[in-house]
């Protein structure tokens, strides 16, 4: 997967969460690289969402090297790495429990 492509479940999953009353900043396009696909707020939080596809070898490896490194430097939250629309579900279900 090269910077500016995305997973094929990427829509879905960003469309999921905007059903679930979320708001979604997609980053995948934004061309800048290792960032997490998209940032998801709600009830005043946000969280860095890695869309990984489940279906295709390159998603089931997990994050990029680049993606792991990003993950342990970032200072804020760590990303969340969701491969199906039931974890982006139980993501934001969990959120609202928490």
């Amino acid at each position: 997967k090269h910077r500016g492509s995305k997973d094929k479940n990427h829509d879905l999953i960003c469309d999921t969460f905007r059903m679930l009353g979320c708001t979604v900043a997609d980053m995948a396009t934004c061309g800048v690289s290792d960032l997490p696909d998209v940032v998801v707020g709600l009830m005043g939080f946000d969280v860095q969402v890695e869309i990984k596809n489940p279906d295709t070898a390159y998603g089931r490896r997990g994050l990029t090297d680049g993606q792991a490194r990003y993950a342990r430097d970032w200072a804020g939250r760590k990303p969340v790495v969701v491969y199906t629309v039931d974890e982006a579900v139980a993501l934001v279900q969990n959120w609202r429990r928490g």
